[in-house]
């Protein structure tokens, strides 16, 4: 019996807020369909991490809907969720290239444990978990 293929889904919406700019939120669901994490991030950004990637990617008519397939989805599903968790603790966009350098260059065990750790603490506490995970991450490869 082969294996089924899983697709991964990404969808970005804007948010407006009272008297401030609209901010960008991204959504990642599953293969199943239930969402996994949101996090504060430009469409922008996250399409140029995905082009360091040699990726089955397929976009929306809209363009605010990319869905991930084939072989790699799911480590690039990982490492894209571990990105823009970190990403939005950062201001600098000097610090978010070298945070995707180090996300890119990590092993697949690091990226299921830092993965299982954002969602961990996304779950439990919320933005400020996540900050303290990206946090711990940046001390741990030196970018601060």
């Amino acid at each position: 019996m082969g294996e089924t293929e899983k697709i991964f889904t990404i969808r970005f919406f804007t948010r407006s807020r009272k008297h401030r700019n609209p901010i960008e939120v991204v959504y990642f669901y599953d293969n199943i369909g239930s969402r996994v994490f949101s996090a504060y991030c430009e469409y922008d950004v996250v399409s140029s991490f995905l082009e360091r990637f040699d990726a089955s990617v397929k976009r929306s008519r809209s363009g605010k809907t990319i869905y991930l397939e084939g072989p790699q989805a799911e480590d690039i599903f990982r490492r894209l969720v571990i990105f823009t968790g970190f990403r939005q603790c950062v201001k600098s966009s000097s610090k978010a290239l070298q945070l995707g350098d180090a996300i890119v260059g990590i092993g697949e065990f690091e990226a299921i444990f830092w993965y299982s750790k954002i969602v961990n603490a996304y779950e439990n506490e919320g933005f400020w978990g996540v900050c303290r995970i990206a946090k711990a991450f940046r001390i741990l490869h030196r970018i601060d």
